[in-house]
């Protein structure tokens, strides 16, 4: 799909060539420009070819190394910067540009960043553009794009070759929200995206999820071509947002999201089968960014559940990651979308590994989401279950989750010296210590949760003892039952609420009464518990074992059981028709889309309006779910600094007895935008005022989700009115960020966030 010479654009082609649409006709008038018509009719003499390389071109293999190893943030910088210096308008053809933004380099790679961010760049759909132009021109190549001629992917191999890099356009298919784990039907969600030879190696790169800058496309069922929007929905784009994950994706991560046609594409040494690909969890990028790994043997997105008992594990390979589950249920029958089941599945943080406890209140079809602290979606499952749990939900739903958590003692200073893991298994009136070192000091609160028993009627039922750098929390319960023991913390002498900070499933047994004559069975904490309970926590291997006769035909009739339950089980799983699939898919996007803007979370937001993009139905939402996340975008690039401060740079600031009046005034306006109230209310119990710096001191010390740096996390800057914005900037107009800076980097930083943060506020209401 090279470009032409200037020779070749000036010979007239021949008639019927223009009728076919072979070659790129003349106006009528004799300038070597094409006119509206022709211009739409173009096709080129030499497409590019799904697929296939070009002669010359390296081995297809796995590449040799790891996304990480090649490429780094630092390597941003230089072609970033370059490519939002390159205009298209100076540029008539596009090999100019193309030599213009890679020359400055000689690393392929580099080159190939540099052009996918100008891609990503270009604002194409609503530029204005010549009635006549040459569509091989650099602004013929965009107006193809904003007609829905040409895809990202075919840019982007255009202009790689230009610049001598080997690049390929690889079709296939890419699962979008919509898809449905074990769901054959996959011919809905073609695809296309790039493989491009660079630092010895095929590279993935997905230029349509990579880059923001026309929202609301995606790949339709003709391959290579987007669907453009019309009317209106050009209007409201968002630009400059690229999702790094997309570039230079590693192959063994990519294949549980997009399964090209070919399958030496797939560049891995073991490639998937279609079985096994629609079989696999869904696992997002979240997933690999926290580097998490499904264990050896398990890569099952299709979990059967028997007895409405099931989990799922993940484990880390380095640093713990708080996350949380969602369990829902999908009523096929009768609505086709998910309702949210609550208490009903249990985290239990082990060492390295969280198992995802399920105990399902009805047979069916359920969908389990993992999400991280931010909501942000990390993998999914389908659970399949006939036969419900009688079980019950479990006494609360920690957020938490049960054991000691791997950042337990860098966030709260709790290390566990006694108990490791969130389950234990106790007697009735055995008394249990749960002993921690502690670092620093903290005001506590225990408590006992149980499904049928109030927690006051507990209190006797639990203690603590905090002193000498340790905490032992002591239980002694008479009754047998399952409970939670939760403990929770603040500082010394805060006034705040109590946060929870850590807890444990307790299943307490009554002690088994030796009967005259019975051999002394050994007792394990596993013997302690009933079968039910075993299989809940993934602990049944140990039931029966050990057993004679009975046991036997006991578990010749559970085995027929299984495989009828089975059965039931893949039955249900059969996939729906294609108008079901279509109505279910409509109804959960819209719900989803909505759900999105009134969250206004940003990852959500992502999700959502890349999975309903291509429905013309829902076009309206996805204008205005892009529209927040836009908005969005940029606060959360505002509040980067902020999240990456050290604990100790804030305590640096809370620490100053008298601070300087331009640290207060900052610090005021922060906790401002965060929704405290700058003078006091009044009334019997007034409120804290910010005009008094113990009060920003006391906010300052807070910890965990409730911490400064936590809050401007969870921040939602779209519900920040305009009247506060407006103080805000009144509060920091006196100062400017070098003055405060000099004063206290932290403060600095504040500055910048809160400063930004009110422009925004104020432009968006303009």
């Amino acid at each position: 799909m090279g470009s032409a010479s200037s020779s070749e654009e000036s010979a007239a082609p021949a008639k019927e060539d223009v009728v076919n649409g072979k070659g790129p006709p003349k106006a009528k008038e004799d300038d070597g420009r094409l006119d509206v018509e022709a211009f739409s009719n173009y096709k080129d003499e030499h497409p590019i070819i799904p697929n296939a390389t070009e002669n010359g071109y390296p081995k297809i293999a796995p590449p040799p190394n790891k996304k990480l190893d090649i490429f780094t943030e630092d390597d941003m910088q230089e072609p970033d910067a370059h490519a939002h210096s390159i205009k298209p308008e100076p540029n008539p053809m596009l090999e100019e540009l193309v030599d213009q933004l890679t020359s400055p380099f000689t690393s392929d790679i580099i080159k190939v960043r540099a052009i996918f961010v100008w891609i990503g760049l270009q604002p194409f759909s609503m530029m204005k553009y010549p009635l006549k132009l040459n569509p091989k021109s650099t602004m013929g190549y965009l107006k193809r794009l904003a007609l829905g001629h040409l895809s990202y992917a075919e840019l982007f191999t255009v202009m790689c070759r230009i610049a001598k890099i080997p690049c390929v356009m690889v079709s296939g298919v890419a699962k979008s929200n919509v898809y449905e784990i074990g769901d054959e039907d996959v011919d809905d969600l073609r695809n296309m995206w790039n493989a491009v030879y660079v630092k010895d190696g095929w590279r993935i790169v997905f230029p349509l999820w990579g880059l923001k800058a026309i929202a609301g496309r995606s790949t339709g069922s003709t391959p290579g071509k987007d669907i453009a929007l019309k009317g209106d929905a050009l209007k409201e784009m968002i630009l400059n947002a690229i999702n790094e994950y997309y570039f230079l994706t590693d192959p063994s991560e990519f294949i549980f999201r997009c399964m090209p046609d070919e399958t030496n594409w797939q560049l891995i040494k073991s490639p998937f089968t279609k079985t096994k690909f629609v079989s696999v969890p869904l696992l997002r990028p979240k997933f690999f960014e926290y580097d998490l790994r499904l264990p050896a043997g398990s890569q099952e997105g299709i979990i059967l559940c028997e007895e409405g008992l099931c989990e799922v594990k993940i484990t880390y390979s380095k640093k713990y990651v708080q996350l949380l589950p969602v369990l829902l249920f999908y009523d096929r029958e009768n609505s086709g979308e998910h309702s949210k089941v609550d208490r009903h599945t249990a985290v239990f943080v082990e060492g390295d590994a969280v198992r995802f406890v399920m105990r399902l209140p009805t047979g069916g079809i359920y969908k389990l989401q993992i999400l991280d602290i931010y909501s942000a979606w990390v993998c999914s499952f389908k659970v399949i279950c006939v036969e419900p749990s009688n079980m019950g939900p479990f006494p609360v739903e920690a957020e938490l989750g049960f054991g000691p958590y791997g950042d337990l003692k860098q966030t709260v200073g709790l290390e566990a010296k006694s108990h490791m893991k969130g389950m234990e298994v106790i007697q009735t009136n055995q008394e249990v210590d749960f002993v921690f070192a502690r670092s620093r000091p903290l005001d506590f609160m225990v408590e006992l949760v149980h499904n049928d028993i109030w927690e006051e009627d507990l209190v006797d039922c639990v203690s603590f003892k905090s002193d000498m750098g340790q905490l032992v929390v002591k239980v002694k319960i008479d009754i047998k039952g399952e409970f939670v023991l939760m403990i929770h913390a603040k500082d010394v002498g805060s006034k705040d609420d109590f946060d929870n900070v850590l807890n444990y499933l307790l299943i307490v047994k009554e002690p088994k009464i030796k009967k005259p004559g019975e051999e002394e069975e050994k007792e394990t904490v596993f013997s302690k518990m009933d079968k039910k309970v075993l299989k809940s926590l993934g602990l049944e291997k140990v039931v029966n074992k050990g057993k004679g006769k009975d046991s036997a035909s006991e578990n010749e009739e559970d085995d027929r059981k299984r495989k009828e339950n089975i059965k039931k089980m893949k039955d249900m799983a059969k996939p729906l028709t294609k108008e079901e699939k279509r109505a279910k898919e409509l109804a959960s996007l819209k719900a989803a889309l909505t759900a999105a803007v009134d969250s206004r979370n940003i990852d959500q937001l992502e999700r959502a309006i890349e999975d309903s993009k291509t429905y013309p139905e829902l076009q309206d939402q996805v204008r205005e779910a892009e529209a927040k996340y836009s908005a969005l975008q940029r606060m959360r690039k505002h509040s980067s600094q902020v999240m990456e401060m050290a604990q100790s740079t804030i305590s640096e600031i809370h620490r100053y007895k008298e601070p300087t009046v331009a640290i207060h005034e900052v610090m005021k306006a922060t906790f401002l935008l965060l929704g405290e109230s700058e003078k006091s209310t009044g009334g019997i119990k007034p409120s804290k005022s910010l005009k008094d710096w113990i009060h920003i001191q006391n906010l300052l010390r807070k910890t965990g989700t409730g911490s400064v740096i936590g809050r401007v996390k969870k921040f939602d800057a779209l519900s920040v009115p305009l009247r506060t914005a407006k103080r805000v900037l009144a509060i920091l107009e006196p100062y400017d960020r070098y003055e405060v800076t000099d004063a206290s980097a932290g403060a600095g930083t504040f500055y910048i966030w809160a400063t930004n943060i009110a422009n925004d506020v104020v432009s968006m209401s303009n």
